[in-house]
């Protein structure tokens, strides 16, 4: 049996923050050190405005090597699938809460439309800042 989350309508929330919030919440768990350049997801809206696909990307130097990729569609519900030695249980669920309950948080993408978020070394604060923000978003998560 699946954990169950609570959600909370984040309406003020843009999507791209939480999905922001969610990879730096979970960078030491995916192994991303100081060493990594940073990450980078990018993501589809469809025909409908919501996501139908997300890759997140680890830059080491000059090679951007995948992490995981994730297709929220009904057929397929197990979550993000990690590749390249990553995993992060942790992070495979809250990228799958997001999506699966993307209208809780405010899209600025119109229909069709590619978007990329980067995302840096995150700093201690940058880190508890988002700690605040998925766990506002995600109540009972911790």
């Amino acid at each position: 049996m699946k954990a169950q989350m609570a959600l909370k309508a984040c309406s003020a929330v843009p999507l791209d923050r939480i999905l922001n919030s969610a990879v730096i919440v979970n960078w030491s768990a995916l192994g991303l050190g100081a060493a990594v350049g940073g990450a980078r997801i990018e993501y589809r809206t469809g025909t409908e405005g919501s996501v139908e696909s997300l890759k997140l990307w680890a830059c080491n130097g000059e090679y951007w090597s995948l992490i995981c990729d994730y297709s929220p569609s009904v057929g397929w519900a197990d979550g993000p699938r990690f590749t390249n030695g990553y995993h992060s249980h942790r992070l495979g669920r809250l990228l799958q809460s997001i999506l699966m309950n993307q209208s809780l948080f405010t899209h600025r993408l119109g229909r069709n439309t590619n978007a990329t978020v980067e995302i840096g070394v995150p700093t201690a604060e940058q880190t508890t800042d988002a700690t605040l923000q998925v766990n506002q978003a995600f109540v009972g998560l911790q």
